[in-house]
């Protein structure tokens, strides 16, 4: 009964309605900012939906971790100072856009990497021999190794990068010039088709649609456009993009067919890849005296004068 009593309290009803009016309160709460939040990741979805370019592009520079941040400001501070000269700034530049990255925002990246690899690893290495009681010349050596690889270790994956962006190209090159001869016969623009030619290879070929974003973008943007397509060769340092280049270029000078030009190129550059193939075919003999001479021969030479010997030695014991 006591119970009871204190459970009729108008005191105690009062406390249990006020706590369950902020209960229901909160649910609905929450209910309404899940819906919200539905209808913002939706509008957001279609926002990126449409400009795929921008929000890929924003949501890495959110996404960027901090040690990249980091080392970014240290190369843009290192780069302000007269320890960097612009000669050096525009080789590591070339050499960053030829591996397939913005060099706006890869070089201070770099060029921190650099300063922080230089102090680190000798410093590492150094505490290594330290540890082991190491000291003398080969200490020095260590020590040198140490930073020779934190100056040069960038500039090697930088090259590594670069040739794996090359070799990626040059792959995809064929078709590449089959699709935009498609293009030109169906009568597409040089703007139209780059695009066309930069969305179709994107799945297949990174670097390819890459470069044909850009160029596109540049195509766009720059009032000569034979400047952007000398660009697309000086920017990838290929032959093949060199060449393609130079004969758009041509051909928007001269008014050649576009159709006829990109043909023509296509066949040329087909049969130099045969020729390649060839070439290299014809050197696999060459190629191959020296491991036939180390390893196939020897054996050949057990296997079949082995027995021979076994028995002459076996007739001269006897």
């Amino acid at each position: 009964m006591t119970r009871l009593a204190e459970l009729a309290d108008p005191i105690v009803i009062r406390a249990v309605l006020t706590l369950g009016l902020a209960v229901v309160a909160l649910v609905v709460a929450a209910a309404w900012l899940s819906a919200r939040h539905g209808i913002e990741r939706r509008l957001s979805g279609r926002i990126a939906a449409l400009g795929a370019v921008g929000s890929a592009t924003a949501a890495r520079r959110t996404r960027r971790p901090d040690a990249i941040a980091v080392l970014g400001a240290i190369g843009e501070a290192l780069g302000r100072t007269a320890l960097i000269s612009p000669r050096d700034r525009r080789e590591l530049e070339r050499s960053v856009a030829a591996a397939g990255l913005k060099p706006g925002s890869v070089v201070p990246v770099v060029i921190g990497l650099k300063l922080v690899l230089l102090v680190a690893v000798p410093t590492a290495l150094w505490s290594v021999t330290v540890l082991r009681g190491i000291a003398g010349v080969q200490q020095i050596a260590i020590v040198a190794v140490g930073v020779m690889v934190g100056l040069l270790g960038p500039n090697w994956v930088l090259g590594w990068m670069h040739a794996r962006h090359i070799r990626q190209i040059r792959t995809g090159l064929p078709d590449t010039l089959d699709l935009m001869v498609i293009c030109a016969e169906a009568g597409l623009g040089l703007e139209s088709m780059v695009e066309r030619v930069a969305s179709e290879m994107a799945p297949s070929n990174g670097p390819i649609a890459a470069e044909f974003a850009l160029l596109s973008s540049e195509l766009r943007l720059l009032s000569d456009r034979r400047q952007a397509l000398l660009n697309l060769g000086q920017r990838t340092d290929v032959d093949g993009l060199r060449r393609l280049a130079t004969t758009l270029a041509q051909t928007i000078q001269y008014g050649t067919p576009l159709g006829q030009a990109l043909r023509t190129l296509a066949s040329e550059m087909r049969q130099e890849r045969l020729t390649a193939f060839e070439e290299r075919a014809a050197k696999l003999p060459a190629l191959l005296v020296l491991p036939l001479t180390l390893f196939i021969l020897p054996c050949l030479v057990l296997l079949l004068a082995g027995p021979s010997f076994v028995q002459l030695f076996g007739s001269f014991k006897s």
